[in-house]
């Protein structure tokens, strides 16, 4: 029972860094791909597939952070699974820890607007 509590407690205030990990690994692996396949030119929707899959990416990478920012700030007990003042001590991590992965997730989808791929 213990290693269970302590694996939740630690996904739920390293969440955030998972998810922007994961982000950050798509951003590259995908605009990566793209120049070598030769696919980086392709268009939908009037935009190049490049900055359109990242842009949604990064959306799909923000809502999920958001997701998680919220929870750590609203129901921190029931996440954590404690009433104990370290459930009040994770909540404040985890969201902290968020709002730089947020951060994090916004720095790292920028340049797929601002500069064209392949460049």
């Amino acid at each position: 029972m213990g290693e269970t509590a302590f694996i939740r407690k630690s996904l739920f205030v390293l969440g955030g860094l998972l998810i922007w990990a994961a982000h950050f690994g798509f951003v590259y692996i995908f605009n990566a791909l793209a120049c070598a396949r030769n696919f980086h030119e392709l268009r939908l929707f009037n935009l190049g597939i490049v900055p359109l899959a990242i842009g949604l990416g990064t959306a799909l990478a923000a809502a999920a952070v958001l997701t998680l920012l919220v929870v750590a700030v609203g129901a921190p007990s029931r996440i954590v699974g404690t009433q104990e003042p370290s459930a009040s001590f994770l909540s404040q991590l985890a969201a902290a820890v968020a709002l730089l992965s947020l951060l994090a997730i916004g720095w790292s989808g920028l340049p797929a607007l601002l500069v064209p791929p392949c460049g």
